[in-house]
């Protein structure tokens, strides 16, 4: 699916341009905060997905998502709160990368919308504890599920014949026109 491929592809691109000392990257989720975070944490969530689908089996996405960058409580002398900003300079520099990995994904469509430091003024939880950096992002995904399917000429070939011949009968093919086609034929596939 379009989705995952995206999140998968744009987790994978964060992890290598991080190499050794990557954050933990996943999908979004509250349970982190219900144990203590000792390393920093980007999480991904699509905000919002809005689809076109043509008739040809097209399907167009504008996507609107976030990445959550989250350091754990008081500052670790290896995570001070200042180094969210170089955190989310590679994160930028990572998913805002032109990659032709996977031709579905529109890659000269995604950029940054905004940045943000979380608070939640009005919730007491664990999630107050920790300093949590938002960035969002949109972009537009593209999947296109096009078939080629053919109306097949048998000129009195079986379907077995047709099938050494190579033709996938139940995928390719819309229909079989049993007409013949005039003039000779060569069969002979080999070149």
């Amino acid at each position: 699916m379009i989705l995952k491929d995206f999140y998968t592809e744009k987790k994978i691109a964060i992890e290598n341009e991080f190499s050794s000392t990557a954050p933990t990257v996943h999908l979004y989720s509250d349970a982190i905060f219900k144990t203590a975070i000792t390393e920093p944490v980007v999480m991904f969530k699509y905000d919002t997905i809005s689809w076109e689908t043509s008739s040809e089996k097209n399907y167009k996405a504008d996507v609107s998502f976030c990445l959550y960058i989250v350091l754990p409580v008081g500052t670790i002398a290896s995570t001070s709160y200042e180094n969210v900003f170089e955190i989310a300079h590679r994160i930028d520099k990572a998913v805002l990368s032109h990659t032709a990995s996977n031709s579905i994904i529109d890659t000269n469509s995604t950029f940054k919308v905004k940045e943000k430091q979380c608070n939640n003024e009005d919730v007491h939880w664990d999630k107050n504890d920790y300093f949590i950096w938002e960035i969002t992002y949109k972009t537009t995904l593209i999947e296109n599920i096009l078939k080629k399917k053919y109306i097949l000429f048998n000129n009195g070939l079986s379907n077995e014949a047709l099938e050494e011949l190579g033709y996938n009968l139940t995928t390719d093919i819309i229909a079989i026109n049993p007409n013949q086609v005039e003039g000779t034929i060569d069969l002979n596939t080999t070149i």
